[in-house]
């Protein structure tokens, strides 16, 4: 079976297709147990799913890859967490004629955020 590939946003407003179809570490699906905003943008993010070393998010607005982002992440809880992540990819998956949701594949950057990392798999298990 051949991947699909994934179109992604760049840093000059065009697009590219990738194939990651990749993972080192188990992603766990949380299906809106876990919300959150970019700190530095100020974005509202919804976590679709988490690994040890890294998450796709949903958000209004597309992620410049590369880039990389400290999201504040709040569980059901009230429970908070910050984690840095940069942005693998970022494409819009919103059906034809839809308000845009721009899913964006993020990679942890420092022992810290996979730290954190763990302790929201445990916390979600």
């Amino acid at each position: 079976m051949t991947p699909v590939p994934a179109i992604v946003a760049t840093s000059d407003g065009g697009t590219h297709a990738v194939h990651d179809d990749r993972r080192r570490s188990t992603r766990i699906e949380l299906l809106d147990r876990l919300q959150g905003h970019t700190v530095s943008l100020g974005v509202a993010v919804a976590v679709v799913d988490l690994s040890l070393g890294g998450m796709a998010i949903e958000t209004s607005t597309p992620l410049l890859v590369g880039a990389i982002h400290l999201f504040r992440l709040t569980l059901g809880d009230d429970s908070t967490t910050e984690l840095a992540g940069r942005v693998m990819h970022s494409r819009n998956t919103a059906q034809a004629g839809a308000a845009p949701v721009w899913t964006a594949g993020l990679q942890f950057v420092d022992v810290d955020a996979e730290d954190a990392a763990v302790g929201l798999i445990d916390k979600v298990r």
